[in-house]
């Protein structure tokens, strides 16, 4: 039995978590990105910035449905 998650919306106890959850996120990925620089690892260093952007995305998005724009 699939789920039809698309017409969902989030709790604003919810998002809160979310927003949380993606700032320590980001704030760990940054750290480990500084890491991979002064050891001059390419790899770990590209996708540490991945991670950076990715929670950065869905951090702001959580903002957002905070603040109650649609979107």
């Amino acid at each position: 039995m699939k789920r039809d998650y698309s017409g969902k919306s989030l709790s604003p106890q919810q998002n809160k978590v979310l927003l949380g959850i993606n700032i320590v996120l980001f704030l760990i990925a940054a750290a480990a990105l500084g890491v991979a620089i002064y050891h001059e690892e390419v790899v770990i260093a590209v996708a540490m910035l991945l991670v950076m952007i990715v929670s950065a995305g869905n951090a702001i998005m959580s903002w957002l449905r905070l603040k109650g724009k649609k979107l």
